[in-house]
């Protein structure tokens, strides 16, 4: 049986809880809000030491990082949808997914920590006095990339959705809250507006984020 701890809350934790989904995948779902200190609990530090999320535990086998989460899942339980056996366009979707774990995501993180920080615990962390600086230098090369891809093709490793996609797009669950430009990148507004067009972006979205 498949168990996935996770929380709508996080970026990780909503794209593997949206990857399942577009999988049509039913796995137990156990909601963990690492945020309120559930993650140091006895009970998860069991499932996973490191008190982090999302966490899958298929049978004896237990799987960290959202990334190999999602790959696992397509691989083994869905058919290679979502995935390819095909190497070179795997690949393809590979190189997406180390793009997006070494550079998309910390240099997002960079300027939205504050933002996101504050709206989970707005009884810990003050508001952040200034708007997050979309026009950093770091965040202006990965845009144009991301542009110019999907200026020409509607999902990130081609004419499919793959876990690409939800992988890049996990870390926009934020976008709307921290107001990002979208007039700016007509190509990007385009795909985001088919993930969240998907039954399973919008079924995984969490109020807090709304903008």
């Amino acid at each position: 049986m498949l168990n996935l701890y996770t929380t709508p809350l996080s970026a990780n934790g909503r794209k593997v809880l949206a990857v399942s989904r577009e999988l049509g995948l039913c796995p137990v779902i156990h909601l963990i809000d690492v945020y309120r200190g559930e993650g140091r609990t006895a009970e998860y530090l069991a499932v996973n030491p490191s008190g982090k999320i999302p966490i899958l535990v298929d049978g004896e086998f237990t799987l960290a990082e959202s990334n190999a989460i999602s790959i696992y899942l397509a691989e083994v339980h869905g058919a290679y949808h979502l995935w390819s056996r095909d190497a070179p366009v795997r690949s393809r979707i590979a190189q997406w997914l180390f793009w997006e774990s070494s550079q998309w995501q910390p240099a997002l993180s960079a300027i939205l920590s504050e933002l996101v920080g504050h709206r989970l615990l707005p009884d810990k962390i003050p508001r952040p006095r200034s708007a997050p600086d979309w026009n950093s230098g770091p965040l202006q090369a990965l845009f144009k990339l991301l542009e110019n891809t999907l200026s020409s093709q509607s999902f990130l490793a081609g004419e499919e959705l793959t876990i690409a996609d939800f992988s890049v797009a996990g870390m926009t669950t934020y976008f709307r809250a921290a107001d990002f430009p979208f007039h700016t990148y007509p190509a990007v507004s385009r795909w985001y507006d088919r993930i969240e067009a998907l039954d399973s972006w919008r079924e995984t979205a969490a109020p807090l984020w709304s903008a």
